[in-house]
């Protein structure tokens, strides 16, 4: 019985192997400028972008490796969006995380405006609202971030929303909001809607399930509201 399992371990992992070779092969390599609006394609060095790819290469995904390049005309109307398109919810989060992603980008990120399925690595620097899957490294926004899972350093003039995230946020009058979230956030209002650590300085603070400082003329946790500082480190 054992020697059946394990060749079916093998032939499984054998056909996963070839399966993935197949689809790599179809690839395309591209150096060192290209756009990012060619389908499964590879670019290494600079890739150059118009507008969102989500708008007709869906399950097509396209890598850069180096620096990226997008100027959306229409970006300075993202705000003009009836809602937020961070999830609402644990499941659409859950859906969207196990998605297919149209971008991933390894390096720098300029753009006027990003609003689509990106898993950026490194630094993007956007000049007015930023969406992305995911964000390691470091987000800066003219208006807003919004991403749904972070892990860094980000940064939105305006103000910043993440559904899970860890590392620092920084935003001025329209501040930082999450789910969960880990690490630091500085802003007018800095808020946690599930479960988070660490510490909020802010003009209101309010966190659920939250152990940590609270520094703020108004602070709010599930212990007590206090004004200028507050704490909650255990149940």
């Amino acid at each position: 019985m054992r020697n059946y399992v394990l060749i079916t371990i093998v032939v499984l992992f054998s056909f996963q192997t070839y399966a993935q070779s197949e689809i790599d092969k179809k690839r395309k390599l591209r150096f060192p400028v290209w756009i990012t609006h060619s389908i499964n394609t590879d670019v290494v060095g600079l890739s150059l972008g118009a507008f969102p790819t989500d708008f007709n290469n869906k399950n097509k995904l396209t890598r850069t490796f180096g620096v990226r390049l997008e100027a959306f005309p229409l970006s300075f109307v993202y705000f003009l969006a009836p809602k937020t398109p961070i999830s609402g919810n644990e499941d659409a989060f859950k859906s969207t995380m196990i998605g297919l992603v149209t971008q991933q980008i390894y390096g720098l990120n300029l753009s006027t405006g990003t609003f689509e399925s990106i898993d950026a690595y490194g630094i993007s620097v956007t000049g007015f609202m930023h969406y992305s899957r995911k964000n390691n490294g470091i987000s800066i926004a003219g208006l807003t971030n919004s991403i749904e899972r972070a892990n860094g350093i980000v940064i939105g003039f305006g103000g910043n929303e993440v559904y899970q995230g860890n590392g620092v946020m920084l935003a001025t009058v329209w501040g930082n909001g999450s789910k969960r979230f880990n690490g630091l956030q500085i802003s007018a209002e800095n808020y946690i809607l599930e479960t988070g650590s660490g510490i909020q300085i802010g003009i209101f603070n309010s966190a659920k399930n939250f152990r940590g400082i609270q520094l703020g003329l108004w602070n709010k946790n599930d212990k007590r509201s206090f004004p200028l500082i507050n704490w909650q480190f255990k149940s």
